[in-house]
């Protein structure tokens, strides 16, 4: 416990250092707001604009966490056949790697076109870059059970079936849990890709048309809020994470 909050108050120190470098030089050099503001400028335009920025930045994280459910749910659904059939496998997962080829970004106007403006183009959005991320980790460890430990669960009489539900599964979880850190991240990314393209609502419309106003400062309010609320997210499922694979960490000393 001391360990930690010495660490978070270096955090702080070093946060409030950079905050002061960057003040000392945008005035120093003279920089113009519009380029780069300074950190009490973002900061009294996030108080101007609090509730503003608060009701957006409620309607990304909402999308962005709808996204990354559905993307966890599916990424489930399908890790187990393809954990179970190597036909299956080797059939569907170059489709997958394929299409994850495609840059997401590029589907957003063709989202906004099916579905039209609103809440479906930045959901499905999130939940195609979420997917494959939480996809690879989860079913690499399905499908990576030890050779020696198969063939002995096989030769007590375990079928297929039972040796992927009660070793495949509980395998996969710490990698799965793990994986949506990396999900939420991209889910948030999707969001607010969507939102610039295909949105009149959210984080990534108010840094679009803030931009366009050259208002630079409420761009990085949302910037800023975007990394918070990721950071927070990130931490509550480290907490879920630890509560219910706790046993696949080593107790550290």
């Amino acid at each position: 416990m001391r360990l930690s909050r010495s660490r978070t108050l270096n955090s702080l120190v070093v946060l409030v250092f950079i905050c002061v470098v960057w003040e000392l030089v945008v005035d120093l050099l003279s920089i113009p707001q519009y380029i780069l503001p300074t950190p009490t400028s973002i900061a009294s335009t996030t108080i101007k604009y609090y509730d503003y920025l608060l009701r957006n930045l409620l309607d990304t994280s909402i999308h962005a966490l709808v996204g990354l459910a559905l993307a966890a749910t599916f990424s489930l659904a399908i890790s187990l056949p393809l954990a179970y059939s190597e036909v299956v496998r080797d059939t569907v997962y170059p489709l997958i790697t394929g299409f994850n080829a495609i840059p997401r970004a590029a589907l957003v106007p063709l989202l906004a076109l099916w579905f039209g403006l609103g809440s479906m183009p930045k959901i499905l959005t999130a939940f195609l870059i979420a997917f494959f991320p939480v996809l690879v980790p989860t079913l690499t460890a399905m499908v990576t059970i030890e050779k020696e430990l198969w063939e002995l669960l096989m030769s007590f009489g375990a079928t297929k079936t039972q040796i992927l539900i009660k070793v495949g599964i509980p395998r996969a979880m710490p990698y799965f849990l793990s994986s949506l850190h990396m999900g939420l991240t991209s889910s948030f990314v999707g969001t607010v890709i969507a939102e610039m393209v295909a949105s009149d609502s959210g984080l990534g419309y108010v840094i679009l048309s803030s931009t366009s106003r050259l208002d630079t400062a409420l761009a990085f309010s949302c910037l800023i809020l975007l990394a918070l609320i990721t950071f927070v997210l990130s931490k509550v499922l480290s907490v879920v994470e630890r509560r219910v694979v706790g046993w696949a960490y080593r107790v550290s000393t």
